[in-house]
């Protein structure tokens, strides 16, 4: 990062308040870093810093200090406020004292261990902000991801590949353009395109998105095959799933759809703790699809893909998701609330709800407990929803000693819990480690209104897992079912929890 100068003057003979500064915000690109500058900017209080500047040892500055741009503060006396820089740098050295928080924003942080801080230490030196000079000497703190306006979807533009009994295999292209801001407004023109290889068909979509801080606004068209089963498996398991021996845990039906959505967002600079809130509308024409029989591995009898209730489905939703992280517990949670109406020649009247969850939990030692759950259905005053929003229980993900899609309807229940003991390093094997020992216990059912029996079917087992590999051992307590034994192979780097080694 460039510096201006080596000269280092006392704080308060530099720096003004915010209000007697020309510095303007654009651009949005963290929820809870934009409130903290946006906070710091409409303070009378805050002192800005936009040269190299020196807090003596014994002075003290009594406010906020915000620090833009190519300027650094050398601190060694005291801050009583917040000491945050955007694209700047602060050395806090041995001795002195910040009594609110240390926020390094986009810029650099060098930070004595002997130094005070009586708030928290946020280090971002990869935040997508920086400082512009612009002409009548005005600052202008830019907060976006990257001047580069044309990104594309994943890897040259591609989406991960999907691999299904009924569209075959699914290639999609995608690119977003950031249009240039219109004033504290982001907007950003999105559009994809691909092709199904087994029905010799086309999906294609686009979208125009207003972020403007913690609120973004969007809506668009596409054609897309839907699914909602999507929670059983994620796209890449369950394509290697088909494609090793035909289980596909999945149903779909094809859908051109209209949408709006509206949503609101809360976290912190750690993120630690993130929350989404959301409203949404849309129209949508279903079709039902058959399912076909693409080429697979072991070539295993292929279930059919069950049709749903065609027509207009017109609906508004809201919906709210948090994640929560802290030293030894995470929650990842979701609600999702949906009213379908006959408005606009829409065919389908209900309401409906699903929930769906993790909470995870350290252990003794280094042991995890693990508890997942979803449930779903209609809420009072509706008897049944269309086919299109009806799931399925059965196969590894739910009930390992039911086949795959056993149960289905339009009402689902699922809760598993899981405790993780990891093995000593000592027991570990060449190439594949040392083992997790999973003990697992599984309840779950899908079914509809006219169900004479809907209790919840257990498994309870035990499973070890190495690296990449693992063998798992299910078993039915009512004895409904044969006992499954399961060697199977997963991806071994998906993000794990704080406390796990």
């Amino acid at each position: 990062m460039r510096r201006r100068g080596a000269l280092l003057v006392l704080l308060w003979a530099i720096a003004g308040p915010a209000g007697a500064q020309q510095v303007e915000r654009v651009g949005s690109a963290d929820v809870a870093l934009d409130r903290r500058i946006a906070r710091l900017l409409q303070s009378p209080g805050t002192r800005l810093v936009t040269r190299d500047t020196l807090v003596a040892r014994g002075d003290t500055v009594d406010a906020d200090v915000l620090v833009l741009g190519e300027a650094s503060v050398v601190l060694e006396g005291t801050v009583t406020g917040d000491l945050v820089t955007v694209d700047g740098g602060l050395f806090i050295r041995a001795g002195s004292r910040v009594e609110g928080d240390v926020v390094n924003v986009g810029g650099g942080l060098y930070r004595s261990f002997r130094a005070q801080i009586g708030g928290r230490i946020i280090d971002l030196p990869d935040a997508p902000y920086y400082v512009e000079d612009r002409p009548g000497d005005r600052l202008v703190i830019v907060a976006r991801e990257a001047p580069v306006r044309l990104r594309l979807d994943g890897a040259l533009g591609f989406h991960q590949p999907r691999y299904d009994r009924v569209d075959g295999v699914s290639l999609d292209w995608g690119a977003a353009y950031d249009l240039p801001l219109v004033g504290p407004v982001q907007p950003t023109v999105h559009g994809r395109a691909g092709v199904r290889t087994e029905r010799g068909a086309f999906g294609w979509g686009g979208d125009l998105a207003l972020r403007w801080g913690a609120v973004t606004l969007s809506g668009g068209i596409e054609r897309a095959t839907r699914t909602p089963d999507a929670w059983l498996r994620t796209d890449i398991v369950n394509s290697l799933s088909y494609l090793w021996d035909g289980d596909d845990y999945r149903n779909y039906y094809e859908a051109d759809r209209t949408f709006a959505r509206a949503t609101y967002e809360l976290g912190d600079e750690r993120k630690q703790f993130h929350a989404v809130l959301g409203v949404a509308g849309q129209i949508e024409e279903g079709r039902s699809l058959s399912g076909g029989a693409p080429w697979t591995l072991l070539n295993d009898p292929v279930r059919p893909n069950p049709a749903i209730d065609d027509g207009r489905l017109v609906s508004g939703s809201g919906i709210l998701r948090v994640e929560w992280t802290g030293l030894t517990t995470v929650l990842r949670a979701g609600l999702r609330v949906e009213a379908g109406r006959t408005v606009a020649d829409g065919d389908f009247e209900f309401d409906r709800y699903e929930a769906w969850g993790t909470w995870a939990i350290a252990g003794i030692l280094d042991h995890t407990l693990e508890v997942d759950w979803r449930v779903q259905g209609p809420l009072p005053g509706t008897d049944s929803l269309p086919r299109q929003r009806w799931t399925t229980v059965g196969g590894i993900t739910t009930l390992q000693t039911y086949p795959v899609a056993h149960f289905r309807g339009d009402r689902a229940a699922f809760v598993e819990t899981d405790y993780v003991i990891p093995f000593p390093e000592w027991l570990a094997l060449p190439l594949l480690g040392a083992p997790d020992l999973h003990l697992t216990h599984a309840a779950a059912r899908a079914w509809t209104a006219d169900a004479p029996d809907a209790r919840l079917e257990q498994n309870v087992g035990a499973m070890l897992e190495f690296l990449g590999v693992y063998v798992r051992y299910m078993q039915d307590p009512s004895g409904t079912t044969d006992d499954s034994l399961l060697l199977g192979v997963y991806w071994p780097f998906g993000q794990g929890y704080p406390w796990e080694s």
